[in-house]
């Protein structure tokens, strides 16, 4: 369920996901929870570079990750796996990343894990960015505004509708540059979503310690931004408001916030372990758990034991495929960007 701010689109648009898409969540869910338990299993190796996994918010993830077009544009934030693999990237791709390999493809192992920077034919563009959080909210902003201008002159005025999907955390909203980004996006009514997803932590710190209120209650104050709320744990939910978000944005080019509610299954990054912070809360959010209530959603639509568990059987190996051709990857050359097509810095 969810509530708006703004009349919705005449008729209201509620495409469902249809058997394919039902199929891809699911083995997508098990990649994104397989990838979170190998890096656990092996943190010894994997620990070295500070992660977040997308544990607890696999489902909004997917879901926004598949509305997406080749046109569009992407800001990620560190906890985006399942976004990402949603995107069509691939695991050995992304650990590539995370265990700074030489063939890592967004940076040749010179950024964190889930910071990509990506211009691929059949994905969206996802420009470089700051590790920092809340630092997409102003760049992706500014992609939304440069949208604009080019949709201003007559001759792109016909094209495919470009939106930029700025993902962020809950913590991230409280931060100064995201007012800044929300203020010129209902200014300039810019083609943009905010997509928030909110597991009530941030760092060993809870939503009640860091806010009085959440980003739904804080968007209201912004004169012409649409909000949208959602489970962010419930695929069917996530994937139509989503669809509702998307097809707003590309139809009245003006701004959308969605506030997802996701519970934080992993450890807050690598760094932040929740056994140092979480006591009976965790117990709590596992309830939440996206992948059984996605297994269970499946049942009800006609998908047997024996079709879910080889779709699982198929994200695990592949995942543990990906992470042993990992291991055996060459390290970059610390002498020379060359061998990642980078010019060192001036």
């Amino acid at each position: 369920m969810y509530t708006e701010s703004a009349p919705p689109l005449e008729p209201a648009f509620t495409t469902q996901p249809d058997r394919s898409t039902w199929q891809r969540a699911y083995r997508l869910m098990h990649t994104a929870a397989e990838m979170a338990r190998l890096f656990e299993e092996n943190k010894a190796v994997t620990a070295k570079y500070v992660h977040a996994t997308a544990r607890g918010h696999e489902a909004v993830q997917l879901a926004a990750a598949f509305h997406l077009r080749p046109v569009d544009y992407a800001a990620p934030y560190y906890r985006d796996d399942a976004f990402l693999i949603g995107l069509g990237l691939q695991p050995y791709e992304l650990i590539l990343q995370l265990m700074a390999k030489r063939d890592d493809p967004f940076s040749g192992g010179r950024t964190y894990y889930s910071h990509p920077s990506l211009r691929r034919a059949g994905f969206p563009t996802i420009p470089h960015q700051s590790s920092a959080t809340g630092m997409q909210a102003i760049p992706a902003t500014g992609m939304a505004h440069g949208i604009k201008y080019l949709e201003s002159n007559s001759e792109a005025r016909n094209q495919s509708s470009s939106v930029v999907l700025c993902s962020i955390g809950d913590g991230a909203m409280t931060e100064g540059e995201v007012s800044e980004a929300l203020q010129m996006a209902v200014l300039h009514q810019l083609p943009i979503i905010y997509l928030v997803q909110d597991n009530d932590w941030g760092i060993s710190a809870t939503g009640r310690e860091m806010r009085t209120m959440d980003a739904y209650e804080f968007a209201a104050g912004f004169k012409g931004l649409h909000r949208l709320q959602v489970d962010g744990a419930d695929f069917q939910a996530s994937y139509t408001v989503l669809a509702d978000a998307f097809e707003y944005v590309r139809a009245r080019r003006g701004p959308v916030l969605v506030h997802a509610k996701c519970p934080l299954l992993g450890h807050h990054t690598s760094g932040v372990r929740r056994e140092w912070y979480r006591g009976d809360n965790l117990a709590e959010h596992n309830l939440l758990d996206p992948l059984p209530r996605l297994h269970q959603h499946l049942q009800t639509l006609g998908f047997t034991e024996t079709a879910l568990a080889q779709l699982a059987a198929e994200a695990r190996t592949t995942v543990e495929a990906d992470y042993q051709r990992t291991l055996a990857a060459p390290a970059p050359d610390p002498a020379t960007f060359a061998d990642h097509e980078f010019a060192p810095p001036p």
